[in-house]
């Protein structure tokens, strides 16, 4: 084996140990992350995973799937005729409070 050939066998150990060290330091940085904020924010409000949220002023119903993604749930459009009325209860949870048609 040659000078030359060493040299070039010790860049290939290096620079496979810096890729390895890199994957290393990416997979423990990727945990730490995912474990430090499970949860979500929403108008000042913090959810955990699952945790659903219903504004007082609104017949809809936000859900905290994962980390920082929420999901809102609104009710369908509802049409009729014209001798139907809409009728809703906003008292009511999510979603027994969407309209529906009154004939």
């Amino acid at each position: 084996m040659s000078l030359i050939d060493g040299r070039i066998s010790s860049r290939r150990i290096m620079k496979w140990l810096d890729f390895v060290l890199c994957l290393v330091f990416l997979g423990t940085h990727s945990q730490l992350v995912q474990t430090v904020d499970l949860g979500c924010e929403f108008r000042g409000l913090k959810l955990l995973r699952g945790q659903s949220y219903q504004p007082a002023d609104q017949c809809m119903q936000y859900t905290c799937q994962d980390a920082k993604l929420m999901v809102g749930k609104a009710c369908p459009l509802v049409a009729g005729p014209k001798r139907c009325k809409l009728v809703s209860d906003a008292t009511k949870p999510y979603p027994k409070c969407c309209p529906k048609l009154q004939c």
